[in-house]
């Protein structure tokens, strides 16, 4: 399974993300994703970039800030060539 730009995710919280880009790097998929309001009457100011766990089914939010460095730009690239975000 791969998430697509706008697949809307729930956890087992209640918590809800939208993915606005995903990517793969080195072997793993990420993804950027913006938090959504629990109604999903619209979207937050908060977002995360999260790697995809597919053997568990699982997110998990990237922390270190060396992959951030990495895949912050990636997402930057993909995002800014995205005529609906321009």
């Amino acid at each position: 399974m791969t998430f697509k730009k706008y697949d809307l995710i729930t956890f087992e919280e209640n918590d809800k993300v939208m993915v606005l880009a995903a990517l793969e790097h080195e072997g793993n998929e990420y993804v950027f994703v913006n938090e959504v309001l629990p109604d999903e009457s619209d979207v937050t100011d908060l977002y995360k970039i999260m790697v995809v766990h597919y053997e568990d089914g699982t997110l998990e939010r990237v922390n270190d800030p060396e992959l951030l460095k990495v895949l912050g730009p990636k997402f930057q690239e993909i995002l800014e060539n995205d005529p609906e975000f321009n």
